[in-house]
């Protein structure tokens, strides 16, 4: 390859692309320092992120586009620890996903599930009670989320989840519901064996 350099600071590379030339040390090309951006605080992101889900009452500018709301429960024959490690595990959630989940489980951390399918965000997790997240399915528009709470619950004899799921399209609910159950609740069950006997 036959390398040039002009002297707009960039090196000129055979097939057109430009790399800009090193200089000093925390120095850019027009010798300003170049400064570290700093991670944006979590309410910050949260803040940013529930702007993007719309409530049910709001029409947003597609009709094929209205928002509902999901609410479904379930119950687990396991201690709540068991079940809520389930939603923050990578070990776990690749376990019942069969290896189809990426998961960095702490506040402002991403998650991508079925290779894509399911991708979003940990807004909020508070140990053994509840988990927060920015949530969202593949074929939904670019900019649509929706925010799922999911609560768990200590009976005694087994963990009550419940889960909130706010500003889901409603063309995509039956299938939203169906995979909850399908994808996360029965293949929990299934492959810890949390859905009979007793604790």
């Amino acid at each position: 390859a036959v390398v040039s350099t002009q002297s707009t600071g960039y090196l000129q590379v055979e097939h057109g692309k430009q790399v800009i030339l090193p200089t000093k040390k925390g120095q850019g090309i027009n010798s300003q320092p170049i400064k570290p951006k700093a991670a944006a605080p979590v309410n910050s992101i949260k803040q940013k992120m529930s702007e993007t889900v719309i409530s049910s009452s709001k029409a947003t500018e597609c009709t094929d586009n209205k928002r509902t709301n999901i609410n479904l429960s379930d119950s687990f024959k396991c201690c709540v620890d068991d079940l809520f490690q389930c939603f923050i595990n990578p070990d776990k959630m690749k376990a019942y996903f069969n290896g189809a989940a990426e998961v960095d489980p702490r506040e402002s951390g991403k998650f991508a599930m079925l290779g894509g399918m399911i991708t979003g965000t940990y807004l909020e997790i508070q140990p053994n009670e509840s988990i927060q997240l920015h949530w969202r399915f593949k074929d939904w528009p670019a900019d649509m989320y929706s925010s799922v709470t999911l609560k768990f619950k200590d009976t005694g004899s087994s963990t009550e989840l419940s889960l909130s799921q706010v500003g889901v399209p409603q063309y995509s609910v039956d299938q939203i519901k169906s995979g909850w159950y399908k994808y996360y609740f029965n293949a929990i069950k299934r492959t810890f064996g949390y859905g009979s006997g007793t604790l």
